[in-house]
């Protein structure tokens, strides 16, 4: 069953010479006839007064008996409103039971006697009683004002109203359109909650205030049965994420965040509650929610103007005070306490204006203030670069410097090392020649020999600080080209045997000591095998290889002379070739089966000889 609970404040208008009476009859099974009715006594009826006007009954139509008593007046047109009549419908029936008119939100507005959305009716009153008879129904709880008009009154009252209203909600359509477009044009996101906020006013007000019936939707009756509630919740809901959102409660107030949020998915559940619920069931989820989110918002701008010291938060202080003042003179207007004037029945709309300019304005504010900011940070950004500038200005300068310095230091230790190298190749050759000279004059062919021997590898040093000089670089030496030359030195002495010599050897930078070491080596090997593997070998070959894989590189000298006896004893040669190989941290292979054919594995990296190379051969 539902209860409708009708609070009927009939005020008197006391034009010189007319008063007015109030009666009403419950029908509780709605079986009564407009006949009925008026064969009942007004004993039968129960009078309504100022201090008795309130009563409660279940589904059942009440029936209110008007008596005008109109003396001498002149005025004969008149207009009995009814206020805030939302959904629900009114008969006229005049004191013979004849029907008037059917009013009600069921129907266009087109019915309606005048161009005004609350409920108005046209009344012609003659002199003496006059007696009127309203059927009303409704499905909902209603607070019903009844006045009555003068009729040009009424139509002065009605142009007040439409010009008051017109200006509120063009008022509000301009701050929504305006918000809207500086959205599209800065990206924030503030400015579109506000959007949907503030639209979820104006059509809470369009409902309430009927406008939307009257110009909107008046050929759409069926809209009426909404009842505005569903945009009331979103209008609450979005405000509590605006404050939510404004005052950044997120990172400023973690707390109070937290209730917030509570408090936005507590209106979200009572929105669908409202959605399944009758319209009288859910009333009490909207009054908590009404209650919880003006108490959070207002609590929190409180304690962020107080405490925090946001000025910002004066803003939506300030705004909500207003929507609550306006939404207390509506109740105080509600329970009887302040009267029925333009100013109390349009306090909801004056508070939500004042809300929403100011929340405008909060918009703007913050805008403007985050303007101000990044100007602020961008000219300090410009004065720190600055600043940085001047710093790597002079760190370039005294970076230049050190580098004029470093390049003189390097360039004189080239000049240095290279002089060194000059002097280190020079006196080679002046062992050389010593050497030369002493084997010339020489007459054992044995010290011969080994004054030779001697002069081919002090030649191998010397051709490399040759290269060094030739290439300028002093700590790496292309070995190929170090090796070709010694080689082709060392043929050049033994030119009457005719050797047939090939040579593979990969292109590779040595460091000075791992060159030394190899090349060293291969004039030991070499001069071995001319001078003792050619005899009685019509054909002489040896070929000399060094290949490369993964800096590990693998050295191969072979021949095809007479190779090695079992009675060969280890001679100088030999001795150096192994301390040469053990310098490297190499291992060797030696096979003499068919010719001679010496194989050397190291590993050499940019850091120079791979102390930690490892095999197992070794």
């Amino acid at each position: 069953m539902r209860y409708i609970v009708l609070f009927l404040f009939f005020s008197i208008y006391s034009f010189a010479s007319l008063t007015m009476s109030k009666y009403y009859l419950s029908d509780e099974n709605n079986q009564l006839t407009i006949n009925e009715i008026i064969k009942k006594q007004n004993s039968q009826y129960k009078i309504l007064t100022n201090k008795n006007s309130s009563f409660k009954v279940t589904d059942a139509t009440i029936w209110i008996k008007v008596e005008i008593d109109k003396k001498s007046t002149f005025t004969k047109e008149y207009v009995l409103e009814m206020q805030s009549f939302y959904r629900g419908h009114i008969e006229l029936f005049d004191k013979n039971g004849k029907f008037i008119y059917k009013y009600g939100s069921s129907l266009p507005f087109s019915n309606m006697s005048y161009q005004y959305p609350q409920i108005a009716i046209p009344l012609s009153l003659d002199e003496g009683i006059n007696i009127l008879y309203l059927k009303i129904s409704s499905s909902i709880k209603m607070n019903l004002h009844t006045k009555l008009w003068e009729e040009k009154a009424f139509q002065k009252k009605i142009l007040d109203h439409t010009v008051f209203l017109a200006i509120y909600f063009s008022g509000m359509f301009l701050l929504i359109f305006y918000n809207f477009i500086f959205f599209l044009f800065s990206k924030e996101r503030m400015f579109l909650i506000y959007v949907f906020f503030t639209s979820s006013i104006l059509i809470t007000m369009l409902f309430k205030t009927g406008m939307g019936f009257a110009y909107i939707w008046s050929d759409f009756p069926e809209v009426n049965q909404l009842t505005g509630r569903e945009f009331y919740y979103l209008f609450l809901i979005l405000g509590v994420v605006f404050c939510k959102e404004y005052l950044h409660t997120k990172i400023k107030t973690p707390k109070l965040n937290m209730m917030l949020v509570i408090t936005i998915y507590l209106g979200i559940v009572f929105f669908g509650l409202h959605l399944m619920l009758s319209y009288e069931d859910s009333f009490i989820f909207l009054i908590i929610l009404n209650f919880l989110s003006f108490f959070m918002m207002f609590i929190t701008a409180v304690y962020h103007a107080l405490f925090i010291k946001n000025t910002q938060a004066y803003y939506i202080l300030i705004g909500w005070s207003f929507l609550i003042s306006g939404v207390l003179v509506a109740l105080m207007r509600f329970l009887g306490i302040l009267e029925v004037n333009f100013l109390t029945v349009n306090t909801p709309e004056i508070g939500t204006f004042l809300e929403i300019t100011l929340f405008s304005m909060a918009l703007a504010s913050s805008y403007r203030k985050k303007q101000v900011d990044l100007e602020n940070s961008k000219y300090q950004l410009a004065q720190i670069n600055k600043n940085l500038e001047k710093i790597i200005e002079e760190k370039n300068k005294d970076l230049i410097e050190k580098n004029k310095n470093l390049e003189h230091e390097v360039n004189l230790n080239s000049f240095l090392l290279k002089e060194l190298s000059h002097r280190v190749k020079n006196n080679l050759q002046v062992i050389l020649s010593f050497l030369s000279l002493q084997s010339k004059y020489c007459k054992k062919e044995e010290v011969k020999a080994l004054l030779d021997e001697s002069r081919r590898r002090v030649n191998a040093i010397s051709t490399l600080h040759e290269l060094l000089i030739d290439t300028q670089e002093f700590n790496s030496v292309d070995i190929d080209k170090y090796l070709k030359k010694l080689i082709d030195y060392n043929k050049l002495i033994f030119n009457d045997l005719n050797i047939d010599l090939k040579t593979d050897i990969v292109s590779a930078k040595f460091p000075i000591e791992g060159a030394t070491h190899l090349g060293l080596i291969v004039n030991e090997l070499f001069n071995n095998s001319c001078k003792h593997a050619f005899k009685d070998i019509e054909n002489p070959k040896i070929e000399i290889s060094l290949k490369a894989i993964d800096k590990q590189y693998t050295l191969t000298v072979k021949d095809n002379g007479v190779g090695l006896s079992e009675n060969s004893k280890e001679n100088l040669g030999s001795k150096i070739i192994k301390a040469l190989i053990s310098q490297l941290n190499g291992v060797y292979t030696l096979k003499s089966d068919d010719g001679f054919e010496y194989t050397i594995i190291f590993r050499i990296d940019d850091k120079g000889i791979n102390n930690e190379y490892l095999d197992s051969r070794r």
